[in-house]
């Protein structure tokens, strides 16, 4: 009896052991050694470009409708998301983010952004579901650096989902600043 006293004891053990490895290494918010809130390591955030993608990536024709109408995708610098996904994050920006008509700016749960392709998907509570699957032309955004931002060839071309309203096919132009 006492041997299956002592098993018992030692399975709830391990699955008390369990819970709290699992709170440890969720994506939720863990403490940071100054004791701030800052969010655990999580395989939703992945960045891994070698080039330097930052600005401002316009819809070359207007993609979505009233306050869903896509002004822009933002896209920052290694640093910017090498520090949002270490955290604290600030709930006004974000490495990538797209930004709307009706002045609603998404931040992403989830990315994943290399020197060719841009996966995103956030939430928003008036838009819904927003995700960004696009391709980033590499050769095309070197022209449009180079030149400033000039009408070149789009950046980057992809699918835009707005509330459950899919936009295939949008193409973007970079920009240094913004709409």
């Amino acid at each position: 009896m006492r041997r299956a006293a002592g098993l018992v004891l030692g399975a709830a053990a391990l699955a008390l052991a369990g819970c709290n490895l699992f709170e440890a290494s969720s994506p939720e918010r863990a403490e940071t050694d100054e004791g701030a809130a800052a969010p655990a390591a999580s395989g939703a955030f992945r960045h891994s470009q070698s080039e330097d993608l930052s600005g401002f990536y316009t819809p070359v024709a207007e993609t979505g409708d009233g306050e869903g109408r896509l002004l822009l995708v933002f896209i920052g610098q290694p640093a910017d998301f090498e520090a949002w996904e270490k955290g604290p994050r600030d709930e006004g920006f974000a490495p990538i983010l797209l930004e709307f008509a009706g002045g609603e700016r998404v931040l992403p749960e989830r990315y994943e952004v290399t020197d060719d392709r841009v996966r995103f998907s956030g939430t928003s509570e008036d838009l819904g579901r927003v995700t960004l699957e696009a391709r980033l032309d590499g050769g095309a955004l070197a022209l449009a650096r180079r030149n400033l931002g000039t009408d070149e060839e789009p950046a980057m071309e992809g699918t835009v989902t707005v509330g459950g309203r899919t936009h295939g096919g949008v193409k973007f132009a970079w920009s240094m600043g913004g709409g």
